[in-house]
Order: C-alpha cells, then structure tokens, then sequence
C-alpha cells in the first residue's frame, strides 16, 4: 500500500496536490497547515528552499507541485487522471503546464510579491513592474483563451491533472482581475469549481 504524505497549507500551491488526491481517492496523512513550517529544517530536508508543498511518497521526497500531482495520478491509472507516460497525451499534458508556470504563473506571483509584504518588504517593492506582469499574463491568457474555444479540457477533452495545474494558475490571475474578457477562460474555471473535490478558492477579481 502507497503511503503518502503531504506537506500542506491551503491557500498555497499545495491545493493542487490536495485536489489530485481527492480525485484519485488515496488516503494520505496531512503535515503542516502552520505558515511557521515555511522555511523550517524539517522541510527543507524535503524541498532545498523549505516551500510549500513538499511530500514524502513511499519514504521518498519530492517537491514542486506540478511534479507530485503527476506522481499521484501515475499511482492511479484506472482513474486516468493523466496520460500514461510515453504518450503523446503526457506531452500534450507537459506542454500546458509548462505553458501556465512559466508563460503565466510567474506575473501573478511577481505582482504578488511587490504588494504585499509577506515575502518581501514593502520598501524593497517595485510597483512599476506590475503593469508589465498584467501585460505578459494576458497575452498568454489569450492564447489559453483560443485553445479552449473548442474543448471543455486541455488534454484529449476530458478532465485530468492538466486542468488542476493550469486551473490554480488562472485562479491566480482572477484573483488580480487579469482574467477579464476572456470568456472561454471563465467557463472553464466555473467547470472545475463545480468538480466536487476542486480545492479552488473563489477570488473576488481586483486588481494587483
């Protein structure tokens, strides 16, 4: 039996992993939930930078949670939650992920850090890059906008870990109000909310 532990806090990065977990059905033993287990040595012995998630699956670690989502829907393979590996599904899956954390994600987080001081302090904050965050966001925001004009998922047409990555992601962006006009892209979030095990949390869209 595949025991799983998770490093977690929900407003984090760790939801995903959370969500593939629901959606696979295993059980797992839930660690953290303390903002004070970010940067601790006991987390740093999993993830270098002690960040939230991190996890141990059958005593091995792993962090990043694009990466241990993967590793829990390969546990799973009758729930075809991701393409097997090798095929051209899984590249299709690499693609969009890809695609979110590092043609979109990296915006949010950036406007994210240079309001608020939780990681960085308000007097080392560069608000004039926020305009150029929301602008690189949209552009690829509008790219994922036309791929979704003609399939309710981005992977064969059908849910999968893919949309719970890429999901979070735009999230992020509703949350700073970038998500604005793009249609397709408000369908789909509202399709993974109404998935019973979505761990998303609804944002209020402002602007960063």
């Amino acid at each position: 039996m595949t025991t799983i532990k998770l490093y977690e806090l929900g407003p984090t990065r760790s939801a995903r992993c959370r969500w593939t977990l629901l959606e696979a059905g295993l059980e797992y033993e839930s660690l953290g939930n303390d903002p004070a287990i970010i940067g601790s040595d006991e987390l740093k012995r999993i993830h270098p930078l002690g960040k939230l998630p991190a996890a141990i699956i059958d005593g091995k670690p792993l962090f990043e949670s694009a990466a241990i989502a993967a590793a829990i829907a390969d546990l799973v393979p009758d729930k075809r939650l991701i393409a097997p590996p090798g095929s051209w599904s899984r590249s299709l899956h690499d693609q969009w992920v890809a695609f979110a954390l590092t043609e979109m994600e990296p915006w949010c987080w950036t406007a994210e850090l240079n309001t608020m001081d939780f990681v960085i302090p308000e007097d080392r904050h560069v608000k004039a890059i926020i305009p150029q965050c929301e602008m690189l966001y949209r552009r690829s925001a509008a790219a994922l906008d036309a791929a979704l004009a003609d399939t309710p998922y981005l992977v064969d047409g059908r849910f999968s870990v893919t949309d719970i990555i890429v999901g979070y992601t735009l999230n992020f962006g509703e949350e700073t109000g970038w998500n604005a006009g793009f249609e397709n892209l408000a369908t789909y979030l509202e399709r993974l909310f109404a998935r019973p095990h979505c761990t998303l949390v609804r944002h209020a869209a402002g602007a960063a």
